[in-house]
C-alpha cells in the first residue's frame, strides 16, 4: 500500500498550535507535499506546517506479541 502524506498547519489568522489543522492530504510523495506546503506559505500565508507520513500497511500484531 501507497504511504499518505497529509500536511498539518496553521492557516494565516492562527497563531495557537493547538489550532493546527490538516491543510492538505491528496500528496503522493514527500516532494510533492513539500511543493504544496510552498504554495500553501506563498499563497495562503500558512505556516508552522509539518508532514505526517502513513503507511496504510496492516501491522503484523502476532510478530509483534511473540517478541
Amino acid at each position: 500500500m501507497q504511504n499518505e502524506y497529509v500536511i498539518w498547519g496553521l492557516t494565516a489568522d492562527q497563531s495557537d498550535k493547538l489550532h493546527e489543522q490538516p491543510l492538505y492530504t491528496q500528496a503522493t510523495s514527500m516532494e510533492q507535499a513539500r511543493k504544496v506546503m510552498r504554495v500553501l506559505a506563498e499563497k495562503h500565508n500558512c505556516h508552522a506546517m509539518r508532514v505526517q507520513v502513513l503507511d496504510g500497511a496492516i501491522p503484523d500484531f502476532a510478530a509483534a506479541i511473540a517478541k
